[in-house]
């Protein structure tokens, strides 16, 4: 796995296409649903995370990381926001869903869209060591956490997977315990 500050050191060499590979392996989906939490329809989100992404990839030389945590991904916060009211405005004949849609842009903070960001980001994280974290577990413990991810009670998750209500408590103990392991691993290793 590609650690953090070496990836951005890494990726601002022009010539070396693994480095952007994995950049964009780690950032793009990131990007994609950050951008789908703007209430951008699919196919517009796409675009724009394709533009950000070129628009990144010419940016990236001149990123100067302060090292605070978050930096980096405000600043792809900053970009994708730009790159959205970019492609929003280029368009004729803007509908007004999508001059009210600009104009929510626009006039969400710094703050809020920093917030969104961080929210997308954990969010992001948790899948990708959900991802990695299952393969680890059988059926009934994966089952007994996603179900109190749910807030199904002990109870119903032992009634549902016909196991005794205590042994829900060790699963999801278990369960729980790897993926905080797993989420701050990930949040260690990228920016």
């Amino acid at each position: 796995m590609i650690t953090r500050h070496t990836l951005l050191e890494r990726v601002r060499d022009r010539l070396d296409e693994k480095s952007w590979e994995d950049f964009v392996e780690i950032y793009r989906p990131y990007i994609y649903y950050f951008i789908r939490r703007m209430n951008i329809a699919h196919e517009e989100a796409e675009d724009i995370t394709q533009n950000t992404l070129v628009k990144l990839w010419d940016k990236l030389p001149e990123f100067q990381h302060s090292f605070r945590t978050g930096a980096f991904r405000s600043w792809i916060c900053t970009m994708v926001k730009n790159q959205t009211l970019n492609i929003i405005k280029r368009q004729k004949n803007l509908s007004e869903k999508l001059q009210k849609m600009a104009l929510t842009i626009e006039q969400t903070s710094s703050n809020d869209m920093e917030r969104m960001a961080k929210e997308e980001w954990n969010t992001y994280i948790t899948n990708i060591a959900w991802k990695e974290v299952e393969k680890e577990f059988d059926e009934n413990a994966r089952e007994a956490f996603l179900m109190s991810m749910k807030e199904f009670s002990a109870e119903e998750i032992a009634e549902k997977l016909e196991i005794n209500y205590k042994s829900v408590y060790v699963l999801k103990k278990r369960v729980k315990d790897r993926m905080k392991e797993k989420i701050k691993i990930l949040q260690d290793q990228y920016l």
